[in-house]
């Protein structure tokens, strides 16, 4: 049946095609963008709910009712644009290019048209709200978004015959068009001297898609406010759509009367402005601020054995150490890293917490790691107070998960559409030099911290000096630098030594404090680079050129190490020979390693793999491939590398590793397998930027699911039992 569903469009064309070959190439080529366009906006839906679901399914998981409305009139909006300009150009491809007649197309058939285009993404995008909308405002965004939609169709015709009976602007619309077209107006300006069929219609929806982009642009930019009015990320895309068809749409048009292919002159000029205007995406430096809140870079900034004996202090005699590698991994690894560490805090108690001197972190465990770290109380460990995931749900959640799981992809789409759209299109005078979608997602994370007065975000410099007073361990954001590969170690300390001699092969890394000695930065800001997901947020330099430093660009760590436990690796290895000496004052003699992982050790079930989707493997198999073979390897890689350290101070400190990683199907227990957060047993990670609250649940369901499991149990027996560790007391018993 699917094949031949298939092979009726295709009989079609080809019976078309064989009555005049010439002139259905001429029409395909002609038609291409509109096309292309329609195609996406069926193909869109599909991609997001059965062939990329980690990434993009969430984009149709709308929160509100007003929300699903919206998308569904933005969605007839989409289609109208793709259908007037298929009409213009048929309707003025014979008089322009010199082709045969074909069809026309009544404009009560361009408006079924814009309807049929915009169904499957509405469809979709009622299916997937059902898990956060209920029935009656699933209902409710229905007829409303149907009835907006079909307003916004009369609205355009409105606008048209408005456009059409005043003389005034009818006359200095042909006037634009005569200049525009000079000598070339066939097409444009029919033999009457009026606009010929479909420009009105284009322009009358024009003007209100600038009115609509004018007033989302206005109502929705981010802000550092918990709780702010959101326009849905989908919006953006159907924006994006709308716009580029019309305007790219028109320029085919136009251009291809000269033979000139308008995607060679639109990425010329692009590149040109680019060169002409230094365009480059950016992160803000400053020079450092003295205040009583800060600590500056000095002698002591790499003084380890400081930061850890004020951090340890509580400890007495045999000390153990504990050291945190959050992994990468999306939103998914912010929420899994903020519940298992404040899930051991609950477990473990308190000493576990105050024990803790290092998390390295890389993307999304760097933000979870930021929103964990900002709610730390000056007696160094996590105070959490709880608050609602939502209106609807009453479901109750600690602070910093809530802060780690709240959405940002809708200021991702924001930055996207009003800043970097500008930017990309060879406009960059228009938009502030130093905003992007990437400052866009600062904001927006920034309005989750704890503090939100402007005037106290937290900086590394604030941060240096909760370090030196043992409030939190050592945070380091891993990132890299793209010209040369290396890791880029972001943290309020320093861990790069120079060796003027040369006596040892140079380190493949860099950290903050070497390459912005004088300068600070924003804890956002590290977070964000370091979670730099590809094209999410743009790669980017720093703002100022320092002196005699090469100004590099920042990418996701996770194109180095996923994982941060390189960092933790070379870090241990360099300095437990001091600290372990029974003449140091440190004394460490035990070193717990804990590796959070936010998917599943286990590869996803191959029980029904089969070798189909030729397609889908030849134009996405790549990214697929990428995301699938990262964790697992790095998995084995980090236990091999684990086990040699182990190895190697045997004799000395007592090391443990333990990675926990985030519950597989069949870790589930029944109780959360029947769950609705569990629907069928299965839980697929997403890779985004957003969570559902179905996600969020699922993520603290995971944390009940594997904290009576054997790893959890032998992390609480070592610390307990082995170790001897207190649960909540400030002291630690002497061995």
């Amino acid at each position: 049946m699917k094949n031949f569903i298939w092979f009726l469009p295709v009989l079609a064309v080809l019976s078309t095609w064989l009555l005049s070959s010439d002139a259905v190439w001429k029409y395909l080529f002609f038609l291409r963008l509109p096309i292309l366009m329609g195609l996406f906006l069926l193909l869109l839906p599909k991609l997001a709910k059965d062939w990329l679901p980690a990434m993009l399914k969430n984009l149709f998981v709308l929160r509100t009712k007003w929300q699903l409305a919206v998308i569904i009139m933005s969605a007839v909006g989409a289609g109208t644009s793709v259908i007037s300009v298929a009409a213009i150009i048929l309707d003025n491809a014979p008089s322009r290019f010199s082709v045969p007649l074909t069809i026309e197309i009544p404009e009560f058939w361009q408006y079924g048209i814009a309807i049929a285009l915009s169904l499957y993404i509405s469809i979709i995008a009622i299916q997937l709200s059902q898990e956060k909308l209920k029935p009656y405002e699933i209902q409710w965004g229905k007829f409303v978004g149907a009835g907006l939609g079909i307003g916004l169709l009369f609205f355009v015709s409105f606008i048209r015959q408005w456009l059409s009976s005043n003389a005034f602007l009818k006359k200095t619309l042909v006037d634009i068009f005569y200049f525009v077209t000079k000598h070339h107006t066939l097409g444009y300006i029919n033999p009457d001297g009026e606009l010929s069929a479909g420009h009105l219609t284009a322009i009358a929806y024009l003007i209100i898609a600038v009115v609509i982009y004018i007033t989302v642009g206005l109502l929705f930019k981010p802000e550092s406010k918990t709780e702010r009015p959101e326009a849905p990320a989908l919006l953006y895309v159907l924006l994006i759509i709308s716009m580029v068809t019309l305007f790219y749409g028109g320029a085919t048009f136009y251009f291809d009367y000269f033979r000139i292919p308008v995607l060679v002159i639109f990425i010329s000029f692009s590149v040109v402005s680019y060169v002409a205007f230094d365009v480059n995406h950016s992160f803000q430096v400053k020079k450092f601020e003295d205040s009583e809140d800060n600590k500056k870079v000095d002698s002591d900034s790499n003084n380890f054995q400081k930061i850890l004996e004020k951090r340890l202090k509580h400890q007495d005699g045999k000390r153990t150490l504990v050291i945190i590698c959050a992994s990468g991994g999306g939103i998914q690894a912010a929420g899994w890293t903020v519940q298992v560490l404040s899930g051991l805090q609950e477990l473990l108690g308190k000493s576990f917490t105050k024990a803790i001197g290092l998390i390295s972190a890389v993307s999304g465990g760097s933000v979870g790691t930021m929103y964990y770290l900002d709610r730390f109380n000056k007696d160094g460990f996590l105070e959490e107070s709880e608050q609602e995931i939502s209106n609807k749900t009453k479901t109750k959640v600690t602070a910093s998960f809530y802060a780690a799981t709240k959405d940002s992809l809708d200021a991702v789409g924001w930055g996207l559409v009003y800043w970097d759209l500008w930017r990309f299109i060879g406009l960059p005078f228009i938009v502030p030099r130093e905003c992007d979608r990437g400052t866009a997602v600062e904001t927006d994370w920034q309005g989750e911290m704890k503090d939100k007065d402007t005037k106290k975000i937290k900086t590394f410099g604030t941060w240096r000096k909760q370090i030196f007073d043992g409030e939190i361990p050592i945070p380091v954001f891993n990132a890299t630098l793209v010209e040369n590969g290396w890791r880029f170690l972001m943290t309020p300390v320093t861990f790069y030594k120079k060796d003027p001699e040369k006596k040892y092969p140079e380190k493949k890394y860099r950290d903050f404090n070497t390459l912005f000695k004088d300068y600070d930065m924003n804890v956002v800001t590290a977070a964000r680079l370091s979670a730099t997901f590809p094209y999410v947020s743009p790669i980017c330099r720093s703002s100022v050129d320092i002196p005699n430093q090469q100004n590099y660009h920042v990418a996701d760590g996770g194109y180095f190490d996923n994982s941060g436990f390189v960092t933790v690796a070379e870090w241990l290895d360099e300095h437990l020979n001091e600290w372990s000496d029974p003449k140091n004052n440190l004394n460490i003699k035990r070193v717990l390693i804990l590796q959070i992982n936010p998917f599943p050790s286990e590869p996803a079930s191959t029980k029904n793999v089969q070798g189909n989707g030729g397609w889908f493997m030849a134009t996405l198999g790549s990214l697929l491939a990428m995301f699938k073979v990262r964790d697992p390897v790095l998995a084995s890689r980090n236990a091999k590398e684990a086990d040699l350290l182990v190895k190697k101070w045997e004799n000395k400190v007592h090391i443990q590793y333990f990675p926990i990683f985030f519950p597989s199907e069949s870790e589930i227990p029944p109780e959360f397998a029947v769950s609705e957060f569990y629907k069928d047993g299965r839980y697929r990670p997403p890779l985004s930027w957003r969570l559902t609250d179905r996600e969020k649940q699922a993520i603290q369901d995971g944390w009940e699911a594997i904290k009576t499991k054997e790893n959890i149990q032998k992390i609480k027996q070592l610390w307990h039992e082995t170790w001897k560790m207190p649960d909540s007391t400030d002291r630690t018993p002497e061995d």
